[in-house]
């Protein structure tokens, strides 16, 4: 006999979809997790390594850092403190507006990504090896298409507070 939730799930396509998406999400952030913990940093940290990178030598806007990756600036600023502590990235405002903050790898900073983003990469390929490549594409394009639905959605915020705030 299935359980409530087999019931739903067979019932409601967007239920399954959000289901097992999540599952997918959490198995996989969870061998990811312990990738960085075995390499001393965070999937945070490497998210913003990463971002950084991307810039190259003129560096990142923190708030396009936060931007990039779906967080508040809040967050990202203790993120960046544990990085800059570590030596792998430094602040700089710039001399134009004194209010505008950079972010920058140092030479460190850029070591340690080089280092870790083949064994990231690998590591990533290897979790997906379940799915055929034209799998792993229609996936992505799927997620894309998601993320950039609920991204333009005009009542994204009254969706996120509830039926109290429509």
């Amino acid at each position: 006999m299935a359980t409530e939730t087999e019931r739903l799930l067979g019932e409601n396509p967007h239920l399954h979809a959000w289901w097992f998406l999540a599952r997918a999400y959490h198995s996989v952030a969870l061998v990811l997790n312990r990738f960085f913990d075995e390499r001393g940093i965070t999937g945070a940290q490497y998210g913003v390594l990463r971002c950084v990178a991307d810039a190259g030598d003129e560096g990142l806007m923190l708030s396009d850092l936060s931007k990039r990756l779906m967080v508040t600036c809040g967050n990202i600023t203790g993120v960046v403190d544990r990085l800059e502590q570590a030596g792998y990235l430094r602040r700089e405002r710039s001399p134009e507006d004194r209010r505008v903050i950079r972010a920058r790898l140092t030479p460190e900073g850029h070591a340690l990504f080089q280092q870790i983003r083949p064994d990231y990469h690998e590591r990533v390929r290897r979790l997906m090896e379940g799915l055929a490549p034209e799998e792993q594409q229609a996936l992505g394009d799927s997620c894309e298409r998601l993320h950039r639905f609920v991204e333009e959605l005009p009542v994204l915020d009254a969706l996120i507070e509830g039926p109290a705030a429509a």
